[in-house]
């Protein structure tokens, strides 16, 4: 039978001696401690549950923004969420349909006016350090995005002047917030 290079035992005593068998026996330790942590893994209980959104939502008592009809826009309802779907085209939405919902204004029209309405940037800008309804349309005609916003020109976090929480596009216009309701 012929014996490869590799297999004879000559060789093999040569290098144990060379590299010293402590080193072999600790290489080998090492070797059956991370087999045992990765067959360990295998077996063990998750660390943690996962949830799927719609799963945590779903009967929930909400408050909806409406910021999508042009009659209804910026107006809040509350209910209970009854069915949730994923919204194709944004990243991470969800489409939440809402149970008996109840608006928390005024339906008889005696909500607050906001004289003069939507200012554009290029026109004037608010003064500084004063909160503010902020606009900017998107994409195609009508897609209009709006946040509460401070203008604070020279901030180190804002964008050109502009500190919008959670957003990073520069408004086209803004306008004043409204009085609080009585």
């Amino acid at each position: 039978m012929d014996k490869s290079v590799g297999e004879s035992p000559e060789i093999l005593a040569e290098i144990a001696d060379a590299i010293g068998i402590e080193a072999v026996a600790l290489a080998l330790r090492d070797d059956m401690r991370q087999a045992r942590e990765q067959l360990a893994a295998l077996t063990a209980e998750p660390v943690s549950q996962t949830y799927e959104l719609p799963e945590l939502i779903e009967g929930m008592e909400v408050s909806v923004d409406v910021s999508t009809c042009d009659f209804d826009a910026g107006h809040r309802y509350f209910g209970t969420v009854t069915e949730v779907s994923e919204l194709d085209s944004a990243k991470n939405g969800y489409i939440l349909l809402v149970q008996d919902a109840k608006p928390n204004f005024d339906v008889n029209g005696n909500s607050p006016v906001i004289p003069g309405g939507w200012i554009s940037c290029s026109e004037r800008m608010p003064d500084s350090k004063t909160g503010v309804l902020v606009a900017r349309e998107f994409g195609r005609k009508g897609d209009w995005r709006m946040k509460w916003a401070t203008y604070i020109p020279g901030h180190p976090d804002t964008n050109d002047g502009w500190l919008i929480p959670g957003a990073s596009w520069k408004p086209s216009h803004w306008m004043p917030l409204p009085e609080p309701p009585l």
